[in-house]
């Protein structure tokens, strides 16, 4: 393959924690209840379940080996996590249902710090808003508004994160499909 022909390839990409396989069936079980009760809220499948770390967006095969070097340099540990009560994000025109993300030992925030150091180092990213950890459950649908739906309690779950994983994602009408590109298991 020519350099300009393999630059011109772009996937859009994101870095990610990834919980137990328990956790993520949980998460789309309490989902799951809530979206019996709420028109256009679609629940997403345990296996597409993560905590994200970086959103690169849209980038090229050279600059995605560059993520997978920062990726293998900087995947340290994440115990001591739980989670936490349900948002919905953004505030404004909330799109997404999650679960807040507890890091008592902060070892989460020092995992994101170091990959976002890494990626700034490599690429120049820098995320534009503070990092907040969370799960996502599910998505909302045009005109949904949650207002009127009473989400329950979440399901209290310790956990430490089982890998973490440069992803690829291929979106499509039914959803997003996530291939992995490189994964370092914790």
């Amino acid at each position: 393959m020519s350099g300009s022909s393999r630059q011109n390839r772009k996937r859009r990409v994101f870095v990610a924690l990834d919980p137990p396989v328990e956790l993520r069936s949980e998460a789309e079980a309490w989902a799951r209840h809530i979206a019996r009760s709420a028109k256009g809220l679609r629940v997403v499948p345990a296996r597409n379940s993560h905590i994200t770390l970086a959103f690169l967006g849209e980038r090229d095969e050279f600059e995605i080996e560059e993520v997978a070097g920062a990726l293998l340099e900087t995947a340290v540990p994440a115990t001591g996590l739980a989670l936490g009560a349900p948002a919905w994000l953004p505030k404004r025109r909330p799109r997404s249902l999650v679960l807040d993300i507890h890091d008592d030992r902060g070892e989460l925030k020092e995992l994101q710090a170091g990959m976002a150091g890494a990626l700034k180092s490599a690429l120049g990213w820098k995320e534009d808003r503070p990092y907040r950890p969370h799960l996502t459950c599910a998505r909302t649908g045009r005109g949904f508004d949650p207002s009127h739906l009473r989400v329950p309690v979440s399901p209290s779950i310790a956990f430490s994160g089982q890998s973490v994983t440069l992803y690829a994602s291929h979106l499509g009408p039914e959803g997003a499909e996530y291939e992995v590109i490189e994964r370092v298991d914790q």
